[in-house]
């Protein structure tokens, strides 16, 4: 073996995702294990998910592997920490990807880790094995993306550069490196479906200040639609789904794109229900009706806010006529409109909170899903704000997301508001029966306590 990929999450430690149940395979790490073999290197992958951090050692401890390739992202940073101490005191080169990795690279190289590439994976990555085949880990300059310590400890970060390597010469994913059936047996169990996701783009080149571009940078590049009907077909054929989640950062970005792809759907006779994001300002009318054509059942777009004046600091690119439009295409259409709803952006007053309250009711989507937001590195919104971030100043012991902003309202605040916005969501809801009516009562009750509760915060400034 050359090298062995993983990526250290757990399901049985997320508490929240055992209560949903929607779990979907590394495609990252599938596409690099396709491209390695590819270029003829002994490639497995050790797929945590359903597995521990104990029976990742105990394969470890078999199999023995000369380098571990690790994908790292903000959920799994200290899973990975506790991978690169084992690699350390068992002579395993520990090579780590990913968006946290990008973004931390000094942090990780000290913390022990030998090798951190930055940005898109498969082309540093085989370059990487290539020389450390022929030399050691210390000599891995002029290999853009990479960054390790040189013989004399020193940092070397060598220059970044965007692959614009046209994704149809890479391999489809190697699906077949992982128990793919396990994801699949799991939906189907608590969902009744069998979704397998795929790609037809990678990168976004909008703005938006607080979403992290630290993988594949402000570019897009996008799979010609032939190739993407060509996998779908093989995943029709081998793996038998119920439906398909398309992956892409903005699925709906090139219409002329959609609308050749429609085409040879509809030539194929291939029909899917599949879920999707988009962008508000990326879909019309025209466009909801082939998307419902392809068999398209919800759209996740960013609402984020119900405030132009904080849409607008976020520089999302997006009205709230826009998103109002976009909801009631889909629905006229029979496509589920699904929100994401940011709370707690930096400038945000408590107008604007319930501002953004009140357009979330008002407008109804189908579902939603609500955040605080949280200052990532590499961020636009972290550079802007980085003098008012509050951090114990320990990074060992601290996720991204634990760290706090200051002069925001108390994060009790923005709970309050997320409760009361259930509340009020509920209410907007036509009333069917007594029993409806009992719930009307318990929700305009708890609508008013938070609204009582949060004109109590909102004085109060961390």
């Amino acid at each position: 073996m050359d090298i062995l990929l993983t990526h250290s999450y757990f399901i049985n430690e997320d508490e929240l995702e055992k209560k949903v149940m929607k779990p979907y395979p590394p495609l990252g790490l599938l596409y690099l294990s396709a491209y390695l073999k590819e270029q003829n290197f002994d490639v497995r992958v050790y797929d945590t998910t359903f597995s521990s951090y104990d029976r990742l050692i105990g394969y470890l401890e078999q199999t023995r592997p000369p380098v571990l390739g690790i994908h790292c992202n903000m959920m799994t940073k200290f899973n990975v920490m506790k991978i690169i101490r084992y690699c350390k005191t068992h002579s395993i080169t520990s090579i780590l990807g990913g968006p946290d990795a990008s973004t931390q690279v000094e942090e990780f190289l000290n913390y022990g880790a030998d090798v951190v590439i930055s940005g898109e994976g498969e082309e540093p990555l085989t370059e990487t094995l290539i020389r450390l085949q022929a030399t050691d880990k210390h000599h891995l300059h002029e290999i853009s993306n990479v960054s390790f310590k040189d013989a004399e400890g020193q940092i070397i970060q060598n220059s970044p550069q965007h692959s614009r390597r046209p994704l149809d010469t890479y391999p489809n994913p190697d699906r077949e490196a992982i128990d793919l059936e396990r994801y699949l047996f799991t939906w189907e169990k608590h969902h009744g479906q069998r979704p397998v996701s795929l790609i037809t783009a990678r990168g976004c080149a909008f703005t938006c200040k607080w979403c992290s571009h630290s993988v594949y940078g402000w570019t897009h590049r996008r799979r010609k639609p032939e190739y993407v009907v060509s996998e779908i077909k093989h995943i029709i054929e081998r793996y038998n789904p119920t439906h398909l989640w398309f992956a892409d950062d903005v699925f709906t970005v090139n219409k002329r794109w959609l609308r050749k792809f429609h085409q040879l759907m509809v030539d194929e006779s291939i029909r899917l229900p599949f879920e999707c994001i988009a962008r508000a300002d990326k879909l019309d009318e025209e466009l909801v009706t082939l998307l419902k054509s392809l068999g398209c059942y919800r759209i996740w777009f960013g609402a984020e806010s119900g405030s132009q004046r904080i849409l607008d600091a976020m520089a999302r690119g997006v009205t709230k006529r826009q998103i109002s439009d976009a909801t009631r295409w889909c629905q006229k259409h029979g496509i589920e409109a699904g929100y994401f709803v940011m709370f707690g952006y930096p400038g945000e007053n408590i107008e604007d909170v319930y501002e953004t309250i009140e357009f979330v009711s008002k407008e109804q989507p189908d579902r939603y899903l609500t955040t605080i937001a949280y200052p990532l590195r590499g961020t636009t919104m972290y550079n802007e704000i980085k003098d008012q971030i509050k951090s114990n100043g320990d990074w060992e012991t601290q996720y991204q997301r634990e760290m706090d902003l200051k002069n925001r309202f108390p994060k009790q605040l923005y709970h309050y508001a997320i409760k009361k916005l259930a509340s009020d969501f509920r209410l907007r809801q036509p009333n069917n029966g007594n029993k409806q009516i009992f719930r009307r009562l318990a929700h305009q009750t708890r609508s008013g306590y938070c609204r009582l509760r949060m004109k109590q915060l909102q004085h109060i400034r961390t």
